[in-house]
């Protein structure tokens, strides 16, 4: 999980929903991407004094893409989960993506549904493609993402040393996601369960890069039709 000068309240919300997963074999890495703020941070972290937790620093500030690498990088374990830090993991998310995975050694990674909030605690419901062919996984990228970044859990295996693009300031889990699917022939899907509260606010890089984020989902939907026989005929 990257922070960033994160609000106290936010990163204690998602270190505890974290914690009180009821899967609880896991290596929780939180990756420091503001080293200004590193005294804060810290302390936030430590106050849980839980050895799951691994404080990962970060040398500068290089962005989610880069800290989200680190993250991956010194991760030992077969699956990753992503999260960002300031959303909310439901309880049962590790233990329901962990047996699909267990079950299902053909998906390379999966995420599930999530319950977006405000701060006037407005609720609204995120629809994600449940897909279950490699057709219908293939043409969901052209709905828009597929998946919602904090809500995939990664078999790292299946990562093929991919990581995500630093270049692209907003969709650099779309860019990710596509290289895995028709660079990389990994099958995903996602949960038809909720299993994220996901968390808008004024500061969130969705809110405000709607231009940045058109003019990269176009590059990188021009990759694929380039890249898969489906589209490139």
């Amino acid at each position: 999980m990257p922070i960033y000068q994160t609000d106290e309240h936010y990163l204690r919300q998602a270190i505890e929903s974290v914690l009180g997963q009821t899967y609880s074999d896991f290596e929780f890495l939180i990756v420091n991407d503001s080293p200004d703020d590193t005294l804060r941070l810290q302390q936030i972290v430590t106050s849980y004094q839980d050895t799951r937790i691994i404080w990962v620093a970060g040398q500068e500030n290089g962005g989610i893409a880069h800290a989200s690498n680190l993250g991956i990088d010194k991760a030992i374990g077969d699956y990753i989960a992503m999260l960002d830090h300031d959303d909310i993991c439901l309880p049962s998310r590790f233990a329901q993506q962990v047996e699909f995975l267990d079950n299902n050694p053909d998906f390379g990674f999966v995420g599930g549904q999530a319950e977006a909030f405000y701060p006037d605690d407005t609720r609204v419901s995120l629809d994600y493609c449940v897909s279950t062919s490699v057709n219908e996984l293939k043409q969901s990228f052209f709905n828009g993402v597929p998946f919602l970044n904090p809500s995939v859990m990664f078999r790292k295996s299946a990562l093929h040393g991919l990581r995500y693009n630093p270049r692209y300031k907003v969709c650099t889990d779309y860019d990710l996601f596509a290289r895995l699917v028709f660079a990389h022939n990994v099958m995903a899907t996602n949960l038809s369960t909720v299993i994220l509260r996901y968390r808008f606010h004024n500061a969130s890089t969705s809110f405000n890069n709607y231009l940045v984020a058109e003019q990269e989902t176009n590059e990188i939907q021009e990759w694929i039709m380039q890249h898969d026989n489906q589209f490139s005929k």
